[in-house]
């Protein structure tokens, strides 16, 4: 499992399932991990929302007439098939993977410059700067406001001394980081956010977490010890 929580692999299968050219034992491997973890499920629904779009931005055309004869010889039917099916559907099962995958790559450029590129979730993979075989995701979703923690159990130590703080860290490097709340090891990883946390993540470079000593106040700059950290990346 832990080569699936390196972004570049995942990243990679999200989108080669979002746009279809995933196929075989390898989609049935990576739908049986989005059923087991939250952030490859939104990765890949992420993808998909981007992608949907697509069809319009290509012209219907009228599939050869083989086409409909080759589906109608495989499914065994009495006559071939006749109704419109848009030119994006016949390249989908008739293109070769790589072919397909160029023209939807080359339609995506267009579409997000043509949208503005507005993300519908955040991700960050956070990793720690100590114990390298740790990590966690943190996923933040426009739909519901909230940042989703996904974490393996003891991710986060049990220090009752101690308390993980969430920070975001601006791009803007003589900007303060924003104190986001504490975490709590086996609690509840949900962390609800407003409109204005949502529009700032625009300005936001990477996520941490920092144990702070709960005998202390709360400041507004990480005191303790920086346990995670990762760069965020807009969906």
């Amino acid at each position: 499992m832990k080569r699936y929580q390196n972004p570049d692999i995942f990243e990679y299968l999200a989108m080669s399932y979002a746009l279809g050219t995933l196929q075989g034992k390898a989609r049935l491997r990576f739908e049986t991990l989005m059923s087991k973890h939250r952030y490859l499920r939104a990765v890949t629904d992420a993808y998909q929302q981007q992608f949907a779009p697509l069809v319009t931005l290509l012209p219907e055309q009228q599939p050869p007439a083989r086409v409909w004869n080759a589906i109608s010889k495989e499914l065994n039917l009495g006559k071939a098939a006749s109704p419109q099916k848009s030119w994006l559907t016949g390249l989908w099962h008739y293109l070769p993977v790589a072919a397909f995958a160029s023209i939807a790559a080359s339609a995506v450029t267009v579409l997000l410059l043509n949208t503005g590129n507005q993300p519908n979730a955040y991700m960050a993979s956070m990793k720690s700067p100590v114990q390298h075989d740790k990590m966690m995701v943190a996923m933040v979703y426009h739909e519901t406001m909230e940042i989703a923690f996904d974490m393996p159990v003891g991710a986060l130590p049990a220090d009752s001394g101690m308390m993980p703080t969430f920070w975001c860290i601006p791009k803007n490097k003589a900007m303060p980081p924003m104190r986001m709340g504490t975490l709590t090891a086996g609690g509840a990883m949900r962390m609800p956010i407003d409109k204005k946390a949502w529009k700032d993540l625009a300005d936001i470079d990477a996520f941490a977490i920092s144990l702070e000593p709960m005998d202390q106040p709360a400041r507004d700059i990480p005191q303790g010890k920086i346990i995670y950290t990762g760069e965020l990346a807009a969906l």
